[in-house]
């Protein structure tokens, strides 16, 4: 019997309409061929979950390329073009079987709001309706009408913070291969909700907890064959914007249809408690000098890099300053030209510097004089995890200035931190800080955990989620921003 192959690859970027900063070509990191499939078997990961339902099953996963990049503003439309031309021209010599998409699903270029859903449906016109298309998003992905029609089986992520990447990749190729098998027929039902999940949305708490329990069970008993709730990037400013409800029956919709009748009335009406409310940092900062047992790792709302945001806000800077005590700190700012000044004059120099508020304008730019201990033009690090635990990623042009007993680490480029060796791989030790900051709101959470308490704090910015404040045009209405009176209807497929 011939090996089957799974065409897999693409592009992978959480976009944020109001970062006025494009994505290019050197912001990802491009993988391709056996290269690729080695970086990302056994990691956490929806590629590496593709290549572990292949490898179950003696098949082998193709990829002509992978475009990985963290969040921020739209991708250049030339980076999607040129991603896409190598997709298709696979797509076109069909040495393949089946096609397992590792995306995110909320990526957005200057001229385009839903360019996954283009680039399967370029791909489908290529390979035909007979050929099974599956792929694996991030819970936070805008779904759309055009990506449901095409896409044989769509699987999200199921948990926020996202600890499945890998298990979702797995459905998704599992899927693939059932299809060739004829064993699976999907039968899609879902529905769509104009509304923002706003700080209340992990799903280790209620409502999401309870709702995704009872999805999950669905799938476990056999009722239906998956099941997924996306609760959408909340920063894209693009038509449809909202969550979806949906389910796969394997071939009678009918269970799927009664699921996502049930699961969608049901998020629509806890609509007001998905708006949550989080600590003030002046209250945190105030616990870290007063000793609190462990290090504080906070998670800055208002300009969260995992959410698209530039992440070169001063809001906690200042806070930080402002104690009038030489609290041990480590805070991350992007900014490329201190940087480059801080790097010309080489570790052991001190250095004044004017640091961030350039993009993110809630707070003005600071003046820094301090000791270079650390720089570099990049260095690479090993996710620990749990989140995407195994999968590598870089960092590039950097320095570490050290003004008393605060680290401010300075970047070229915006990165998340959602690992602590980020840190790490610049020189600062998370573990000998009082206070830590990430720039996520819930995915720094699990990766650490074993290091401190993990807050995600009240501040402003392009990524709060106080979104009334923010310009939303295309997408209106939408609750809260707009009041709506909806019944949830349900659409079918297959």
């Amino acid at each position: 019997m011939t090996k089957r192959r799974i065409l897999a690859g693409g592009i992978a970027q959480e976009s944020h309409s109001f970062n006025p900063i494009r994505m290019g070509r050197d912001s990802f990191t491009i993988t391709a061929g056996a290269d690729a499939v080695a970086r990302a078997r056994r990691t956490n990961s929806t590629l590496g979950g593709i290549i572990d339902a292949a490898d179950a099953v003696g098949a082998e996963v193709i990829v002509p390329t992978l475009y990985r990049a963290q969040s921020g503003g739209p991708v250049e439309d030339s980076v999607f073009a040129e991603m896409k031309a190598i997709m298709l021209e696979a797509a076109r010599r069909g040495d393949f079987d089946a096609i397992a998409l590792p995306l995110h699903g909320g990526m957005l270029t200057p001229t385009l709001h839903d360019p996954e859903g283009v680039l399967m449906q370029e791909l489908r016109a290529i390979v035909g309706p007979d050929v099974p298309l599956t792929a694996a998003f991030d819970l936070h992905a805008h779904v759309t009408p055009e990506i449901l029609a095409t896409c044989d089986l769509l699987a999200a992520y199921l948990t926020n913070p996202h600890a499945d990447q890998g298990a979702t990749g797995l459905r998704a190729g599992r899927a693939a291969l059932a299809m060739l098998d004829g064993t699976l027929k999907p039968a899609l039902a879902w529905a769509h909700l104009p509304m923002l999940t706003l700080g209340n949305d992990r799903t280790d708490e209620e409502p999401l907890q309870g709702l995704q329990a009872r999805a999950a069970a669905a799938v476990a008993s056999g009722a239906v064959h998956d099941a997924s709730i996306f609760n959408a990037q909340q920063f894209l400013d693009v038509p449809g914007l909202g969550q979806v409800v949906m389910a796969y029956s394997n071939g009678d919709v009918t269970a799927a249809k009664a699921l996502v009748s049930e699961l969608a009335a049901d998020l629509w009406n806890a609509r007001t408690r998905l708006i949550g409310r989080y600590p003030s940092l002046n209250d945190c900062l105030a616990r870290a000098v007063a000793g609190a047992p462990r290090p504080l790792i906070l998670g800055d709302q208002g300009d969260r890099v995992a959410a698209g945001a530039p992440g070169d806000s001063t809001v906690i800077l200042h806070a930080l300053l402002g104690l009038g005590m030489d609290l041990p700190a480590a805070m991350p700012i992007t900014d490329p030209d201190a940087v480059a000044q801080c790097r010309a004059a080489a570790v052991g120099a001190t250095v004044t510097v004017t640091v961030g508020g350039r993009f993110s304008t809630v707070a003005p730019p600071v003046t820094l004089t301090g000791e270079v201990i650390s720089a570099g033009e990049g260095a690479s690090l090993i996710y620990q995890g749990p989140a995407e635990k195994g999968q590598r990623a870089y960092v590039g042009p950097f320095a570490v200035l050290r003004v008393g007993a605060l680290k401010v680490v300075l970047t070229a480029r915006p990165y998340s931190y959602i690992d602590p060796e980020y840190y790490r791989v610049m020189g600062v030790e998370p573990r000998d800080q009082k206070v830590v900051v990430t720039r996520s709101g819930y995915h720094f959470t699990l990766n650490y955990a074993a290091i401190g308490e993990c807050i995600t704090v009240d501040t402003p910015g392009m990524s709060s989620y106080r979104v009334k404040e923010l310009p939303f045009t295309v997408a209106r209405p939408f609750y809260p921003v707009d009041e709506i009176t909806l019944t949830p209807q349900v659409q079918v497929k297959g």
